[in-house]
């Protein structure tokens, strides 16, 4: 760009290693609240291209995380791989559940995942689970994919998410 002769070199990118873990805490807490969500998992990749997760469990409400970690991970890796959502409505009758627990009783409640998408750019998935199971998980899966494609300057960062691959 010239500007009275003077010729300037264009302004590099605005780029943080945190920009997008702090998105995906963001969507992950949203998430939490608005699919009435006890805790949950984000993965994500980095501007460098790393893979990272973040997990965390609302106050007051019971954090199944480490119980249902490799059901989690197993679905939040089917997401990434498919780009497709996935739900388990009852925990405790689903055989997968059991079968990914390696026999151990799940607790009761469902888990949903969906894929974190920006501009058309899978960026990583996001999985909630509740406390009670429920009879149809598509309007819950509805919700954490409104949450999980909402604009990201829609959660009030202030400054470029540079989240676009």
């Amino acid at each position: 760009m010239e500007y009275a002769g003077v010729r300037s070199l264009p302004e590099p990118p605005i780029q943080t290693s945190h920009v997008r873990e702090m998105a995906a805490n963001l969507l992950l807490g949203r998430a939490l609240q608005t699919l009435d969500g006890a805790c949950g998992t984000v993965v994500y990749s980095d501007v460098e291209g790393r893979w990272n997760s973040d997990s965390f469990a609302l106050p007051g409400r019971p954090d199944r995380l480490h119980e249902l970690q490799p059901v989690i991970e197993a679905m939040l890796e089917w997401t990434l791989y498919t780009e497709k959502p996935v739900a388990v409505n009852d925990l405790a009758r689903s055989p997968w559940s059991k079968h990914l627990m390696h026999g151990s009783a799940p607790p009761p409640g469902a888990l949903v995942a969906t894929p974190l998408a920006q501009r058309g750019a899978i960026w990583g998935a996001i999985a909630v689970y509740r406390e009670s199971p429920v009879a149809g998980s598509m309007a819950l899966l509805g919700q954490l994919a409104e949450v999980a494609t909402e604009p990201l300057s829609s959660l009030g960062t202030g400054r470029p998410e540079g989240v676009s691959s």
